[in-house]
C-alpha cells in the first residue's frame, strides 16, 4: 500500500487504464513504468481463478515493487449480458479504491482501446461513476510487434490498412482483401485452418505471414501458412496479408 500517494480527506483518487505492451517486459513505455510505481493499486484482468496473469507478471518484470494487486475475473464469454455483470462489479470495485481516495491502474495486454476489456470496464465506470477522473495511457499493440518482428511494413505512400477481427463468418474478409492493401486478422485462434484456406483460395497464402505471442518468450514466425493446416496456435495470434504484393512486383 503507497499511503503517500493518497490524495488526502475528503478527496477523491484518479483511475488510469494502462497499456502493457504485447508481452516483453522491455516495451512497457515510459509513460506507463511511471504510473505503474506510483498507483496505489494496480488491478489485473483474468479469464480464470487459476494460473498466473500475463499481465501481472509483466509488471511485475518491468517495474519496481511493492504492488498491490487485485484481480479480477472476466470469463471468456461473448454474451455481453453475462459479461456486464462482471464489468459492473469490476467498475464498482475500481470506484470503492477511487472514493477513498487511491491511485489506481487498471492494466491491459496491448493498447488499451484496441480490443481489450478496459474498453467495457471504462464506458461503465464512467455511465455509473462519471465523478471520476480518468487518464488512459496507450501500449504498443499486437499487430505492431508483429509487423516489427516480421519485417513487415504496415503500410506505406497512400496505401490502405485494415484491422479486423476473425469471425465465425469469413465472407466478409473475400471483400476486404479487395478493397484493401494490407489485412491484419487479429483473434486467429481456432479459425487458423479455415482462414489458411481462404488464403490458398484466393491466391493469397504466399503474401501472408503468421505472428504467434509476439513479444513473448514463445513468440512465433511462419511465413509458409500451408504448413499450418490442422494446427491450432492460440487465441494471441496475428496475421498479416499483403494483399497487393504481386501487382506491385
Amino acid at each position: 500500500m503507497r499511503d503517500d500517494n493518497r490524495r488526502g480527506p475528503g478527496t477523491i483518487g484518479k483511475f488510469y487504464g494502462v497499456g502493457l505492451g504485447p508481452g516483453d517486459p522491455k516495451l512497457l513505455t515510459l509513460k506507463a513504468k511511471e504510473i505503474l510505481e506510483k498507483v496505489d493499486v494496480i488491478f489485473v484482468p483474468k479469464a480464470d481463478r487459476e494460473g498466473n496473469s500475463r499481465a501481472r507478471s509483466i509488471v511485475e518484470a518491468a517495474t519496481a515493487g511493492p504492488w498491490n494487486f487485485v484481480e479480477l475475473i472476466f470469463p471468456m464469454a461473448k454474451d455481453e449480458k453475462i459479461l456486464g455483470s462482471y464489468w459492473k462489479k469490476a467498475a464498482g470495485r475500481i470506484a470503492e479504491e477511487v472514493w477513498i481516495g487511491k491511485t489506481v491502474a487498471f492494466v491491459t495486454i496491448g493498447d488499451p482501446f484496441i480490443y481489450s476489456t478496459y474498453i467495457y470496464v471504462l464506458k461503465t465506470l464512467r455511465q455509473n461513476f462519471p465523478d471520476i477522473e480518468v487518464e488512459t495511457i496507450p501500449g504498443i499493440s499486437a499487430f505492431n510487434a508483429a509487423a516489427s518482428l516480421a519485417q513487415i511494413p504496415l503500410v506505406e505512400g497512400e496505401e490502405r490498412l485494415a484491422i479486423l477481427p476473425v469471425t465465425d463468418d469469413l465472407r466478409p474478409l473475400r471483400e476486404t482483401f479487395k478493397e484493401f492493401d494490407t489485412v491484419v486478422l487479429m483473434k486467429v485462434g481456432s479459425k487458423l485452418e479455415r482462414v489458411v484456406r481462404l488464403l490458398n483460395e484466393l491466391n493469397l497464402i504466399k503474401n501472408a505471414v503468421l505472428i504467434s505471442h509476439a513479444g513473448c518468450p514463445n513468440e512465433y514466425i511462419e511465413r509458409d501458412l500451408s504448413i499450418l493446416s490442422g494446427k491450432e496456435l492460440g487465441y494471441l495470434s496475428v496475421i498479416i496479408v499483403k494483399c497487393r504484393q504481386e501487382e506491385k512486383a
